[in-house]
């Protein structure tokens, strides 16, 4: 169960599992900095984790720990969902503590991820939304060779207030 999916030097991803350590995870998902722009704001516990994961060991979705080589700590995730295998395209979504910002950490991962869509499950675009106010995301996936495909108005609403929502894309090359 704790297979690595896809690996760089830095870091490795694998599908996180209920046997998993969920102390950081449960951190990160309950800081007020690290989910601004998540639509869950309600206060998180190791069982609605485990409840997530559940769900989605349950799909055909990849919800991946992204994990450190160097001390094989969990420091974030990245999710492929919404698999068209029809269509074949799917959508990518990275959530990092805040303690591995500014690593590059999130990048890699989506590159990694990105790249097993495509070589492995045979994906021919990969897709990801940001709210246009998360400059962070959205520099990390243009660093990771998504494009600015769109923008939806007002699709996003944070504390009464009507966001942007920008429509990234990757084409396998």
């Amino acid at each position: 169960m704790n297979t690595i999916l896809t690996e760089n030097n830095k870091i490795y991803l694998r599908k996180l599992n209920l046997n998993d350590n969920l102390d950081n995870y449960l951190s990160w998902i309950n800081d007020k900095d690290s989910t601004v722009y998540l639509t869950k704001k309600k206060k998180q516990t190791v069982n609605d984790l485990k409840n997530y994961i559940k769900y989605h060991l349950k799909s055909n979705n990849y919800l991946c720990g992204i994990f450190k080589k160097s001390n094989n700590i969990h420091v974030g995730n990245v999710l492929l969902s919404r698999i068209d295998n029809t269509n074949k395209n799917c959508d990518i979504g990275i959530f990092i503590g805040k303690d591995s910002w500014g690593e590059g950490i999130g990048t890699s991962a989506v590159v990694l991820l990105s790249d097993y869509a495509f070589d492995v499950l045979k994906m021919h675009k990969v897709i990801a939304g940001v709210v246009k106010e998360n400059v962070g995301s959205s520099k990390l996936f243009e660093k990771a060779g998504f494009k600015l495909e769109g923008i939806k108005k007002e699709e996003f609403k944070m504390e009464n207030k009507f966001l942007d929502h920008l429509h990234y894309g990757k084409i396998k090359k």
